[in-house]
């Protein structure tokens, strides 16, 4: 599994703020669960449905310096229990909704919602989630449209949503959602990636990842 912009940027993007127990829903390699852990003083929790997925995540957790903070789980997040609720639930979820699946079924269970619906993510961040956390997960656009109408229509406000543009003057690509269970204001903010050129990454976007990327 590589390395995705949408992990990192959703890892960069995520406030931790005074989180003491994270769980990060369909971890894949393990990259968001790392990030969350490096910038944060949290337990990490960190499920995954895919056995090669967990077998894989759990092997980057173990050879990093966070392993001590980060539990990885061979778990779907319906089946997933735990005694504790969590501050802080990340989820950066499969996305497709076509008819036309990945060949590879790891690849088609990472990239559709073969296994998590949209439904599903929500009514379980609604069930593990403390009555004070937030919740951050990123989408494509039409996607994140349902996630939040959905999280409403379940008693969720929208915190924040981060809107991201593949170049200046573009129309957006992805967004990330913040949600909780208190009622609050939306504030919306706007990060293109890069410039009108390939690889020439917008000052805000070098500014967000520049502690993960060795280039910035």
């Amino acid at each position: 599994m590589k390395v995705g912009t949408d992990g990192v940027l959703l890892g960069a993007a995520t406030d931790c703020g005074n989180a003491e127990i994270i769980l990060d829903i369909g971890t894949g390699t393990g990259l968001v669960a790392l990030m969350l852990a490096q910038k944060s003083k949290a337990k990490v929790f960190a499920t995954d449905i895919n056995e090669d997925a967990f077998k894989l995540a759990k092997y980057n957790v173990e050879a990093s310096p966070f392993s001590d903070r980060i539990s990885v789980f061979h778990s779907s997040i319906q089946n997933f229990k735990s005694e504790k609720k969590f501050d802080l639930i990340v989820s950066n979820p499969p996305y497709f909704t076509t008819n036309v699946i990945a060949p590879d079924k790891n690849r088609a269970l990472a990239r559709h919602n073969l296994e998590l619906t949209i439904s599903d993510l929500v009514c379980n961040i609604a069930r593990l989630l403390t009555e004070n956390g937030r919740a951050v997960v990123i989408f494509p656009v039409e996607q994140s449209e349902a996630f939040e109408q959905f999280a409403i229509e379940n008693g969720f406000s929208v915190k924040s949503k981060l809107i991201i543009l593949p170049r200046a003057g573009m129309n957006p690509v992805r967004i990330i959602t913040e949600i909780s269970k208190s009622k609050t204001e939306t504030q919306v903010k706007y990060i293109a990636i890069e410039k009108q050129e390939r690889h020439d990454y917008t000052t805000e976007y070098k500014e967000l990842t520049s502690d993960w990327y060795l280039k910035f």
